[in-house]
């Protein structure tokens, strides 16, 4: 099978994919738990990397080691298969720009 041929079978499952998540009861119902399951997540990486000495110094590499574990801790506890847990994670990892960067303080007005 050619390049092209191959991109555009690829591309027309995940397309169907797509649909499937956003068209259908079933669809959007796993789709929201996919959120949900990744807010509870994200919830518990950004408070574990707040309580984490040099948050303020957080590098890519170290939040997704942040994001793997927690992920992981949380598709055992709840008993998750592998394709959800690695959708939850992929979700998760995507917030990287939403971690707070540095110190936060706030100037008195004078």
């Amino acid at each position: 099978m050619g390049k092209f041929k191959h991109g555009l079978f690829l591309g027309g499952l995940l397309g169907a994919g797509l649909v499937w998540l956003n068209a259908t009861k079933k669809g959007k119902q796993v789709r929201d738990d996919i959120l949900d399951n990744a807010a509870t997540v994200y919830s518990d990486v950004k408070d574990k990397i707040l309580a984490s000495e040099g948050w303020d110094k957080m590098t890519k590499s170290k939040y997704y080691t942040f994001v793997e574990q927690a992920v992981n801790k949380y598709a055992v506890e709840n008993d998750l298969l592998d394709s959800m847990r690695d959708m939850i994670e992929r979700v998760v990892k995507a917030q990287w720009k939403n971690v707070p960067k540095g110190k936060t303080t706030k100037k008195s007005k004078k």
